[in-house]
């Protein structure tokens, strides 16, 4: 009889463990890293930017605006994770307004 209940007492803990772990895990705070700034140009220059005009924070994420090779405005925003959620590129190659 003592045996039977230590099987389904050691059973049932068995079973319990990986759910209170996957609690924890969960009630976890992120621990994941953000993308630096240097990264987040990097990956505009992969998105076509040659020429970075300025660097925004924005929500944990960047907003880069800058050039491509043939002159167009292009501004890439990327998540905190370094994803890219959004590329704007105009049609007609940027002008300069000074002349």
């Amino acid at each position: 009889m003592l045996s039977r209940v230590l099987r389904t007492t050691v059973a049932l803990l068995a079973l319990s463990l990986p759910a209170a772990a996957f609690a924890q895990d969960r009630d976890r705070a992120s621990t994941r890293r953000e993308v630096t700034q240097a990264q987040a140009v990097q990956i505009a220059r992969g998105y076509g930017m040659v020429e970075v005009e300025e660097v925004e924070r924005d929500d944990g994420g960047w907003e880069i605006e800058g050039r491509d090779r043939r002159g167009r405005n292009v501004e890439v925003t990327i998540n905190r994770d370094g994803r890219v959620t959004n590329v704007d590129r105009s049609e007609a190659p940027a002008r300069d307004d000074d002349d």
